[in-house]
């Protein structure tokens, strides 16, 4: 049996917006440097627990440092700078951390790739070495400002099995996990700020994705509520195992079994006369794929991203409290 501890963390974070006091970040590395160790901070310690009781895999809400509130902020260096100066920070702690406990972590920050920003999920293996990564790809408009998507949806093979990773917004387009289950995942990590537009939808959202793809699905969430979601892990049948309510700076755990099947109920008599009794495959083996091209139509009309005077138009307005972005 391939019994392992998963976690999901649920801090606190403080929040910053754009306008306020933006130079006592931009203006000296010192106090850039302390705002993103605060930021950390409750991250970490959190961490820490997790590797205390024996986790031996878990993740972090998304963008642990934090930088993602000054995405809009495109007329001054503030965020390409925390950007460059937080990843590394945060990479530094969480393979520290990994290698301390012998435990996997999958870690969300914003980091800079090939020239480009991202917003990014790194595995950091049990002894603190990152063994993959997984860059956003569903972008909120707001996102789109400084940070671009990334193109692939990869499964990673760890020493226990084969896991995902979706990032917040990703949650909400049911393709993402399926074809993450398709390729062999089996435990979706889901680094987030939110998934939906309020807390019960949100559940909804994981039930049914780990129901329909028969995964598991560990969600690590700031605690915000109404925020849409809570921190939790949630078994391929749909069911809650383990759920940190909206609790501030709480850890979740659960050990989970990943070679426990999902099979159809004995009265469920589909299966016999298919002779497929694993419910999950035989989900999978009657598809048709050919009767869903219409979901890979690339013809529907794409959400217009503002241009780069609409931009600075908007900034004016969301410093002048006129709008709030966040």
């Amino acid at each position: 049996m391939r019994k392992i501890k998963v976690g999901a963390i649920q801090p606190l974070m403080t929040y910053a917006y754009p306008g306020d006091d933006r130079q006592a970040y931009s203006g000296s590395v010192s106090r850039t440097r302390a705002y993103i160790n605060g930021q950390l901070s409750v991250t970490l310690s959190l961490l820490e627990q997790a590797g205390q009781e024996g986790c031996d895999i878990v993740t972090t809400c998304e963008d642990v440092a934090h930088v993602s509130n000054f995405n809009v902020d495109i007329d001054s260096d503030l965020f390409p700078n925390l950007v460059e100066m937080s990843a590394p920070i945060v990479e530094d702690a969480l393979c520290g951390i990994a290698k301390k406990y012998n435990m996997y972590i999958v870690g969300a920050y914003i980091a800079k790739r090939e020239a480009q920003i991202y917003n990014i999920a790194s595995i950091f293996d049990r002894s603190g070495k990152i063994v993959g990564e997984y860059r956003k790809t569903h972008l909120p408009v707001s996102e789109t400002w400084q940070t671009v998507p990334g193109n692939s949806l990869d499964v990673f093979e760890l020493d226990f099995g084969k896991v995902g990773i979706s990032i917040c917004y990703d949650m909400s387009f049911p393709e993402t996990i399926q074809a993450l289950a398709l390729k062999g995942a089996e435990v979706i990590f889901h680094p987030t700020f939110g998934y939906s537009l309020y807390d019960a939808i949100g559940e909804a959202i994981l039930k049914v994705r780990a129901f329909d793809n028969g995964v598991y699905i560990v969600t690590s969430k700031n605690a915000v509520y109404n925020g849409a979601g809570k921190s939790s892990v949630i078994d391929c049948w749909g069911h809650v195992m383990a759920d940190a309510g909206f609790a501030e700076n709480v850890i979740v755990t659960k050990e989970i079994d990943l070679d426990v099947k999902k099979p159809q109920p004995e009265w469920f008599f589909n299966g016999a006369l298919t002779a497929e009794y694993e419910a999950t495959m035989r989900l999978r083996k009657e598809r048709r794929p050919e009767l869903y091209g219409v979901i890979c139509d690339t013809g529907i009309e794409k959400v217009r991203v503002p241009d780069e005077e609409e931009k600075l138009r908007l900034l004016e307005d969301i410093r002048a409290g006129r709008i709030r972005w966040n």
